[in-house]
């Protein structure tokens, strides 16, 4: 009798070990082929720079490094199009992309779209750029609030049309402090901060890092940073949460995210989760990093779903400012 119950503990225990062993060969699969890397935008701009520069230590870091992560641009709609093929693709691992996030938030909550954020297999939050509020460096504005004393609509230059982030940021604020403005739609940020320069607009909301060389230059000032502290690098700018609004700190700020379709399998999003975590802390990448001026600011996926349901919540109460800018972007 005894005989067979230890017999019958070995086959337990062979069969144990095969079952994993078998499932630890399955998931050793993964992946088989390359994969596809979207970017919602063309080449070029700060999206692109982040997935071309990513892409190659995300391939580097995955188990099997013999594949390719490919980087595909495919510009439309603001990131909608990209999002929503991302939406529908096949959640087996081979597709992923960089979303921005805060845009397509108000999107989705203005209009139908073809993707849903809070589905989506979010497998990092790589970087934030914080906003500012821009003006000419000869403006006599200290501070947003200033803007107060004006009659006049303010043009403000927008870069992506009604539904960038940064449109969004001065439709919401500016309906905060009831200023009146008017948008000057511009083909990218080259553009935009040269009608500023120029005089042709009043003021540009924006990301600090793509705009930290006209304001070094003296070309323009900051007179609003989003943020709940000051910058080091604009120690003279006030925060939103200094001008009385705090609930703008976060919301308004680009967040870089990488995601997958709905439905990814979890033992494929843990072999992306880990190698862009390791991809994000590679020495090599951070000296490519610093070449671009970059910083990263990583949180894992778990962190970074919450903070795209936090927005989404919070956005809510923005919703009437956000159908007001799509409806002027029919």
């Amino acid at each position: 009798m005894g005989v067979k119950k230890n017999i019958s503990r070995l086959v337990c225990v062979l069969l144990g070990s095969l079952a994993a062993a078998s499932a630890a060969f399955a998931a050793g699969q993964y992946p088989e082929k390359n994969i596809e890397f979207v970017v919602g935008y063309k080449p070029g701009g700060g999206y692109s720079d982040w997935a071309l520069a990513l892409a190659p230590f995300i391939e580097k870091h995955l188990p099997n490094n013999k594949v390719s992560v490919v980087v595909r641009h495919m510009d439309g709609a603001g990131n909608v199009t990209a999002a929503t093929y991302i939406q529908r693709a096949k959640p087996d691992g081979y597709t992923i992309g960089i979303y921005n996030m805060v845009g397509l938030a108000a999107t989705q909550l203005a209009r139908k779209v073809g993707y849903d954020l809070s589905k989506v297999t979010w497998l990092a939050r790589i970087s934030v750029d914080n906003g500012v509020a821009l003006v000419n460096a000869k403006a006599p504005y200290k501070s947003i609030v200033d803007l107060k004393k004006q009659d006049k609509p303010q043009y403000i230059t927008s870069i992506r049309g009604y539904s960038d982030i940064y449109t969004l940021a001065a439709g919401v604020t500016f309906d905060k402090l009831h200023v009146k403005w008017k948008p000057l739609n511009h083909e990218g940020a080259a553009n935009a901060i040269l009608a500023v320069i120029r005089g042709d607009a009043d003021i540009m909301f924006a990301s600090y890092e793509s705009m930290q060389q006209y304001i070094s230059n003296g070309d323009v000032k900051a007179i609003l940073f989003y943020g709940n502290k000051r910058s080091p690098e604009l120690p003279n700018t006030p925060t939103t949460d200094e001008v009385g609004m705090s609930d703008l700190s976060e919301s308004m700020n680009a967040q870089r995210m990488l995601g997958a379709p709905p439905g990814l399998p979890a033992d494929v999003r843990a072999v992306l989760e880990t190698a862009i975590k390791q991809a994000i802390d590679d020495p090599e990448f951070h000296a490519v990093l610093k070449k671009m001026k970059k910083t990263v600011q990583y949180l894992p996926g778990k962190e970074a779903d919450k903070i795209v349901k936090d927005t989404l919540d919070s956005y809510k109460t923005y919703v009437h400012v956000v159908n007001e800018l799509m409806s002027q972007g029919k």
